[in-house]
């Protein structure tokens, strides 16, 4: 039964993500500046994995990460590995805070936002030679705006997907 759900999960997923990555190119991309604008993908990635482990929270973090550097990215794995890393410190939190209160993952979501987008900013920095930015620039006028908006965006998408954890929706993928 599991392996069942898990065929029909992944697909169902990535579906999903590519449908994310297909917003936030187009529509959002009129609202924000570039750089500015809310990596959906990272804080839907970030809430999955505080509802299970690490583990899982990084096959979801591949997973997503792929999709959106195959989309976006610079450099094929850049957001692979970033995200890849914030999952596996937030599957790490998860275990220390309450899943119930939205106070915990809103806080997390925001400081591995910071980690995320450091992480991405040091590989393009190492391996793509036309990145010559100022990382305190960067993490002033960047990363610090990304991560407020992922704080905003954190407080309506994890108690979505709470309740729909709580109604059994992504089980047994999440058991």
């Amino acid at each position: 039964m599991e392996n069942k759900f898990q065929l029909f999960f992944y697909p169902a997923f990535i579906f999903i993500i590519i449908l994310v990555l297909v917003f936030q190119g187009s529509f959002l991309s009129y609202f924000f500046a570039q750089g500015r604008m809310p990596d959906l993908v990272l804080v839907i990635v970030l809430c999955l994995t505080f509802l299970t482990d690490e583990k899982k929270g990084m096959l979801i973090g591949i997973i997503a990460g792929f999709l959106q550097d195959i989309i976006f990215g610079p450099l094929l794995g850049v957001f692979s590995l970033a995200k890849m890393l914030a999952a596996f410190l937030a599957g790490l939190i998860s275990r220390e805070i309450y899943k119930d209160q939205i106070i915990g993952p809103t806080l997390a979501v925001f400081l591995l936002t910071i980690f995320h987008e450091a992480v991405v900013f040091l590989l393009v920095s190492l391996f793509w030679r036309g990145s010559c930015s100022n990382f305190y620039y960067s993490l002033k006028n960047l990363f610090l705006t990304r991560a407020f908006y992922h704080l905003i965006l954190t407080v309506p998408i994890y108690p979505l997907l709470y309740r729909a954890e709580q109604k059994n929706f992504f089980l047994p993928y999440f058991k």
